[in-house]
């Protein structure tokens, strides 16, 4: 049975048509390339079908889990998801990500901001982000769990992790590492702005 992704609440949404724009055209992109109708994503991830029609039209901003949830679908990483261009895996493949050219996503009143600090790339599927959490804020009121293994390191402040239902608060300097497949989710620790480096891996031919 299909476990229901939460849709975003209004005040959870995107507030950059920019970045929304981009992730929807993505999304849309990569479903016909996969040949999957916006019923076929529906069914796999619990989402509406209107809800998916609007991220893909710039209308709606998917949430963290949400774009988990897209990318399982769709077997890419998060990372496909927001990137702005494809690139081709060989001798022409960027090494180098330059700060003007990062790619930024912010959740606007969710109080989390994600750079993509590694450049795109359809192969690996390896993605480094700095992260910012606003104090008070996390990614999900309820965990979630996609393909994956991923990996944090505190830059600054403090960060409350949840993995198969136990908490563990982590402080600057601490780091952690998990399989994506575990249910968890994150939040800022305390009164103060939290940064941190976080990686997400996926190689579907490892997935299980």
């Amino acid at each position: 049975m299909t476990k229901k992704i939460a849709e975003n609440p209004p005040h959870d949404r995107v507030r950059h048509n920019a970045t929304n724009a981009n992730v929807g055209r993505v999304l849309r992109h990569l479903r016909k390339a996969r040949g999957r109708s916006l019923k076929d994503i529906a069914a796999a991830t619990g989402l509406s079908v209107g809800f998916i029609s609007q991220v893909e039209r710039g209308l709606s901003s998917p949430s963290v889990k949400v774009l988990a949830g897209l990318a399982d679908a769709l077997d890419v990483s998060i990372g496909d998801l927001i990137a702005g261009e494809t690139e081709t895996v060989g001798e022409d493949t960027p090494v180098v990500a330059r700060i003007h050219d990062r790619t930024r996503i912010n959740f606007g009143k969710s109080g989390i901001v994600k750079e993509l600090l590694t450049p795109f790339n359809a192969e690996p599927r390896l993605d480094l982000y700095l992260m910012h959490l606003e104090p008070g804020v996390g990614a999900e009121d309820d965990p979630y769990s996609h393909q994956g293994i991923e990996a944090g390191f505190v830059l600054e402040g403090g960060l409350e992790l949840e993995v198969d239902g136990r908490r563990h608060v982590l402080g600057e300097g601490d780091g952690c590492g998990f399989s994506s497949k575990r249910p968890h989710r994150f939040l800022n620790a305390g009164r103060r702005k939290t940064t941190v480096i976080w990686v997400n891996y996926r190689n579907v031919r490892d997935a299980d």
